[in-house]
């Protein structure tokens, strides 16, 4: 699926995949979008968590060129 260049999406958590490029923590979150009922997968950075992701919360996605800057439950 097509990251919107900005905005942000209602996503609930599948399952989580944590790893690292040149010592930076980042999850790739397998999520469902609000409202769609395919999965796909998301590249978050730790920096822009609140704590790691679990399988089963809803977060709020905030986007900005197509990269996401904000994962939060709420």
């Amino acid at each position: 699926m097509q990251t919107p260049l900005f905005g942000s999406w209602a996503v609930e958590v599948l399952g989580v995949r944590p790893f690292e490029i040149h010592g930076d923590r980042y999850y790739e979150l397998n999520v469902v979008k609000e409202g769609e009922g395919t999965p796909f997968a998301l590249r978050v950075p730790q920096h822009a968590t609140a704590g790691e992701p679990k399988a089963g919360q809803k977060l709020k996605v905030q986007f900005l060129m197509g990269q996401v800057t904000s994962a939060k439950t709420g």
